[in-house]
């Protein structure tokens, strides 16, 4: 069965694949990692200040991982509405109480797959967007570290100047690449919105809920 899934808008995907190949370098300057006596040496509201920056990477990867999970459930949903159609088709057309219904129908499932298919896009943006959310954590982590040791004497303040650069260059992207996936957004909300029109539309023609009529079994 062929799939009515719309593709991403190009300036949409070129954008948000730009953005992640910007904001993913292989190293962010000459970052050092802190070692356990210059973080004793650290103020608290230094080590408060790293903490948070380390909890808001881990946050930002459980944002990828979530964003992969919505992929996979929508995956399901719409092999699921494959197999629950075919089940469905075969009912009207055996049932004859519901003669006749069976494109009325079919309009409500290829809207369903529609919107389904723009979330899955939705849920494929979104992993592209939290891989930016965890870069830009990334060097914000970085940016913490490099200014604490500067704080404690280790590294000079010029060695701040690379990393803030790369901070603000990744909070471009992030950006960029948000206002984007607005477009994908709307259109999974379009989707609904027309899905849930064809199941009124049904329900009215047929005089009764549209999940009960079509879909119980």
């Amino acid at each position: 069965m062929s799939r009515c899934r719309l593709p991403l808008a190009n300036t949409t995907v070129a954008l948000i694949t730009l953005a992640l190949a910007v904001a993913t370098p292989g190293t962010l300057g000459c970052s050092s990692l802190i070692s356990h006596a210059d973080y004793d040496r650290l103020p608290h509201d230094a080590r408060q200040e790293i903490f948070d920056a380390e909890n808001d990477l881990i946050i930002a990867r459980n944002r990828e991982d979530a964003a992969e999970d919505r992929r996979q459930a929508f995956k399901q949903a719409l092999a699921e509405l494959d197999s629950r159609w075919e089940r469905t088709a075969q009912h009207l057309a055996k049932s004859p109480a519901a003669a006749g219904r069976g494109p009325q129908a079919r309009k409500v499932r290829d809207a369903q797959e529609a919107y389904l298919s723009a979330e899955l896009q939705v849920a494929e943006v979104e992993i592209q967007t939290t891989r930016l959310d965890t870069a830009v954590s990334r060097a914000r982590l970085a940016l913490v570290r490099q200014r604490q040791l500067a704080r404690i004497g280790r590294v000079t303040g010029a060695s701040l100047k690379p990393l803030e650069a790369a901070v603000a260059a990744r909070e471009a992207n992030q950006k960029a690449a948000t206002v984007a996936a607005t477009t994908v957004r709307t259109r999974a909300e379009q989707g609904l919105e027309a899905w849930k029109a064809a199941e009124d539309e049904y329900a009215r023609a047929s005089g009764g809920d549209y999940d009960t009529v079509v879909w119980g079994e």
